[in-house]
This record gives structure tokens, C-alpha cells and sequence, in this order.
């Protein structure tokens, strides 16, 4: 086996996976211009080029564009590879990184089931709203509220969700709300700032006009800039809050929360939840277990979804 070029094909492969020379060059922690170097040496040698270079950064040809998935998952073969010769990972470690509002209000709530087969598992839980790079950050899983990811991962689709109004039983009996309201002025409503990049995640406005309310009754309320969900604001009865279902469902199970326009008003979003690892990765036993109870996990609550549509539609 004669391999020439290592480094130059693991700054290809970053840059291809990066966008730019220069972020390649920060995770490999070398400079701009050795990466550049890198690959007009390498280009030399293959007697083609690799990028278009422009005023406003590079552009990979269709060459290099056409190996970047085998190049990534070779790089991860070895990685993994190095991985299993290593001794110190305990292999009961099982790390995942997950948006914050999903593990407070769905995931760690049904993770004692996983639990009560896995007591002696090391688990190691990043609940951020940052986009983990599981290529180069030390995650065996991330679970993703996203549109399908590319072919370097492999995925299980979990659930949709719907966007929906939520409050208080008392704040929705206070305010008279009702399936029958197209007006929500004088009702207190919460504005959340941009939380995704799902076009189909709503707004009051979007909602709406979707839905036929007037839409001047929709422009006041409290504006929230920080990523929240707005759950804790809606179960102190402090507003109307528009929220995911997955988010809220718990709290509307236990009755903390009501969907006051029923089921007919819910918005349903284009993006999914998803259990993301990386393709060319071996799983342990542990890891198998885990994927398996959280794609079973994920079905279960998709019928109660079904349950729950059907209920709030009598």
C-alpha cells in the first residue's frame, strides 16, 4: 500500500468539509497559508485543480467536490480505528449533545427507562443549542431538530412536530379563549425570537394569518430575544405562549398546560427530530442499545401524539 500526501488530503478534506481555508486551518491548528501551500502541492501533483480561487474565498471544483464523502469517511475509519486501539475510554462512556429545551422537556424525563438496563452507564450529556461537529468533537450521538443531514452521517428520523399556542387552564378560562376566536387583543403574548432556521417554525404572525386572526391583535405582547422555549413563562400563567408540541407535551399531559384553539390550529413544521452518529463509526453494544431505545422511545411517542390529536379533536 503506497499513500503519499496524507497531510495535504486532510486539508482538502477540511477545507471541503469547512468551506475555507482558513477554518480548515484553525481546526488542524496550522495557519491559512500552510493549508494553501498543502493544496497547491497537491494539485501539482495530480496535475488538476481542486479549487477555484476568488476574491471572496475558494470554491471546490467538481473534482474535488466528487470525493469529498469517501475522503471524510476514510478519515473516520482511521479515527476510529485509533479509537478501538486505545485503552482509556470506558466503554460504558456514551456522550450525546442535544438542543437544551429537548432534553429539559422530553429526553431526560424518559431517560430513567434507558437507565434501569444500563445502571452502570457513563453518560456525559451536552444540553446546548451550538452545532456539535461529531467529526472533530468528542460525541458518540447528537439527537437534531434539522432537514436531512448529509451522507457523512447516518441518521433515524424521530418525529415532526407542530407549533402551537399554550397557557394555563385559569389563563385560558380568564381570557375566554376558545376555538371560536379570531381576536386576540387585550390577551397577554409572549414573542420568542427566531429559535430556528425551519421556515415552516411560526410566528404569531405567521400563525396568524394562517389561521384567519386579525392580525392587529397580534403585533403587542412581550418580545424574548434569548433562546427559550417560553414553557416556564406559560406555566406561571404570565401569557399565551407559541411553543413546539414536543416541548409543551409533557406539561399538557400533566395538565399544567391547554392547547385553548384545539388540535385544527396547530402549525406543523418542515424540519425533524433526529439521532445523528457518524457513518464509518463503530458502534459498542452500548451505543446499539442506546439508538435502539431512542428510535422505540420515539415511536411510542408518536402514537401518543396520534392519541392526543385524536382526544383534543373530540
Amino acid at each position: 500500500m503506497q499513500i503519499s500526501h496524507l497531510n495535504a488530503l486532510r486539508a482538502l478534506e477540511a477545507t471541503l468539509r469547512k468551506g475555507s481555508f482558513k477554518v480548515a486551518a484553525d481546526e488542524l491548528g496550522v495557519t491559512t497559508a500552510a493549508i494553501g501551500q498543502q493544496i497547491r502541492t497537491f494539485e501539482a501533483f495530480l496535475d488538476r485543480k481542486l479549487f477555484l480561487r476568488t476574491n471572496t474565498g475558494v470554491q471546490p471544483t467538481d473534482s474535488a467536490l466528487s470525493i469529498q464523502q469517501k475522503l471524510t469517511t476514510s478519515f473516520v475509519t482511521i479515527e476510529d480505528v485509533i479509537g478501538q486501539l486505545k485503552t482509556r475510554r470506558s466503554k460504558n462512556r456514551l456522550a450525546i449533545t442535544l438542543p437544551s429545551s429537548f432534553a429539559e422537556n422530553w429526553f431526560t424525563d424518559r431517560l430513567s427507562e434507558f437507565y434501569k438496563t444500563n445502571s452502570e452507564i457513563d453518560l456525559r450529556l451536552d444540553a446546548s443549542n451550538r452545532m456539535v461537529d461529531l467529526l472533530t468533537e468528542d460525541f458518540d450521538f447528537a439527537i437534531r431538530y434539522s432537514p436531512p443531514q448529509s451522507e457523512t452521517y447516518q441518521e433515524s428520523i424521530l418525529f415532526g412536530d407542530y407549533v402551537l399556542p399554550v397557557c394555563t387552564p385559569e389563563f385560558a378560562e380568564q381570557h375566554q379563549l376558545s376555538v371560536d376566536l379570531k381576536s386576540l387583543a387585550g390577551v397577554p403574548l409572549i414573542h420568542l425570537g427566531k429559535r430556528t432556521p425551519d421556515p415552516e417554525w411560526v410566528d404569531w404572525m405567521k400563525w396568524g394569518e394562517t389561521f384567519g386572526f386579525d392580525l392587529d391583535s397580534l403585533r403587542d405582547g412581550i418580545h424574548l430575544t434569548e433562546f427559550n422555549s417560553g414553557i416556564q413563562t406559560a406555566i406561571r400563567g404570565q401569557a399565551l405562549v407559541m411553543c413546539g408540541l414536543v416541548e409543551a407535551y409533557n406539561s399538557i399531559k400533566q395538565g399544567l398546560l391547554v392547547n385553548p384553539f384545539g388540535p385544527e390550529l396547530c402549525y406543523k413544521t418542515s424540519y425533524q427530530y433526529r439521532l445523528v452518529s457518524v457513518h464509518a463509526r463503530t458502534l459498542s453494544n452500548l451505543h446499539t442499545q442506546f439508538q435502539e431505545w431512542v428510535v422505540d422511545t420515539a415511536g411510542e411517542f408518536q402514537a401518543e401524539l396520534a392519541d392526543f390529536f385524536l382526544l383534543q379533536g373530540k
